[in-house]
C-alpha cells in the first residue's frame, strides 16, 4: 500500500475509530499519525500506527461482538489498512 493509497483511507479510519471510542490516548494518536504523515516523519507514523494495531489486537473481538456497534465491517476494514500499511514502513 503506498502513503497516497494510506492518505485516502486516513480519513475513514480516523472515523471508524472515533465512532467507537474517545480515549483520549487513541484520539492523540490519531492527531499526531495525521501530522506525521503531513510532516512526512515515517518513523513516527510507524510508531502511531503500531500503537493503533496495539489498540486494535485488544480490542477488535470485543468491537465485533457488541451488539451497539454497527459498523464491525468498518472496524474490520481500518484494522486491515493499518497492518498493510505498517508493513510497507518496515
Amino acid at each position: 500500500m503506498s502513503k497516497e493509497e494510506f492518505s485516502i483511507e486516513l480519513a475513514g479510519v480516523i472515523g471508524t475509530i472515533k465512532s467507537y471510542t474517545s480515549d483520549p490516548f487513541i484520539i492523540g494518536y490519531i492527531s499526531e499519525l495525521k501530522k506525521a504523515l503531513e510532516n512526512e516523519q515515517m518513523y513516527m507514523a510507524k510508531l502511531i500506527i503500531s500503537k493503533l494495531i496495539g489498540w486494535y489486537n485488544e480490542q477488535i473481538e470485543d468491537i465485533l461482538v457488541d451488539r451497539y456497534v454497527y459498523n464491525k465491517d468498518a472496524h474490520k476494514k481500518s484494522y486491515q489498512i493499518l497492518k498493510n500499511y505498517v508493513t510497507c514502513l518496515t
